[in-house]
């Protein structure tokens, strides 16, 4: 029981830890003057933690369809979808393995964004 009771709370403080990850970085986009959503602060973590992806490796791992994935791609770019400025948290490259495709990387002022997270 003891065992079961030490487990369930590790599990909340992890689960505690990621909720307030999630809560500052949702803050820090707001200040930056965005209409900040959860599923920007996902997919900015997804591109840290996997590396270079496509809207469709983004949209599986996140459980969006392809346009949802490229609008929220578009609100992390320099350039939203509007044509007004974004957040600058991503850059899109060309893949050096299939030059049609296109990947989503963090840009240096997303690597600074993750880094400021990590340290909360």
């Amino acid at each position: 029981m003891q065992e079961f009771v030490a487990a369930q709370s590790r599990h909340i403080a992890t689960q505690s830890k990621d909720f307030r990850r999630l809560c500052s970085a949702l803050r820090v986009l707001e200040k930056k003057g965005g209409d900040a959503r959860i599923s920007d602060t996902q997919l900015i973590e997804a591109v840290a933690e996997r590396g270079p992806q496509t809207y469709q490796q983004l949209g599986e791992v996140l459980g969006l369809s392809s346009s949802a994935a490229s609008r929220t791609v578009l609100r992390l770019s320099a350039v939203n979808r509007k044509g007004g400025q974004g957040f600058g948290l991503l850059t899109t490259e060309r893949d050096p393995q299939e030059g049609r495709r296109f990947l989503e990387v963090l840009s240096p002022k997303g690597r600074a964004f993750i880094q400021s997270l990590e340290q909360t």
